[in-house]
């Protein structure tokens, strides 16, 4: 699904009236996402050559970005996994994140479908998406792009 105002054109959308570009991430963007990743989950997560690595040997993961004239601003990842126990794929938005002064304006949206339409290029019909139960403003976020809740709940263990 694309919206009026953007164009997607061989894995990038414009956005229109903006300088604002989405497309795939490159091994040339790992300093600028590992910066951005501090942001988001904390310093120390990761490095920009372990990101640069992942990038250029990545099988597993979607990773879109948001470019204002050549600066990183934001990215998303998608995951696609497979079973043995079902025939097709599902796929899962594992993160989200816009620079402060680059939200609401459409971008994380943007970053999102991105990832969606790669998901429908290989296949996949069904996207899950996991956010803590106090974050409010992300659970209304994936609402307004068309997720829905659902009954599952999520454990875990650390070993």
């Amino acid at each position: 699904m694309l919206l009026n105002d953007s164009t997607y054109i061989l894995g990038v959308f414009l956005l229109e009236e903006s300088d604002i570009l989405i497309r795939f991430a490159m091994c040339s963007d790992a300093v600028e996402l590992q910066g951005l990743n501090e942001l988001f989950n904390g310093k120390g997560c990761t490095s920009a050559e372990n990101i640069k690595d992942f990038l250029g040997n990545n099988n597993q993961e979607i990773i879109s970005v948001a470019s204002d004239r050549g600066k990183i601003v934001g990215f998303c990842c998608g995951q696609v996994f497979r079973s043995m126990c079902y025939t097709e794929k599902h796929g899962e938005i594992t993160e989200l994140y816009v620079l402060e002064e680059y939200r609401r304006k459409g971008i994380a949206k943007k970053l999102v479908f991105f990832i969606e339409a790669e998901f429908r290029k290989q296949g996949i019909n069904g996207i899950h998406i996991l956010t803590g139960n106090d974050n409010i403003e992300a659970q209304c976020f994936y609402r307004s792009c068309g997720y829905e809740d659902t009954d599952e709940v999520m454990l875990e263990k650390e070993i």
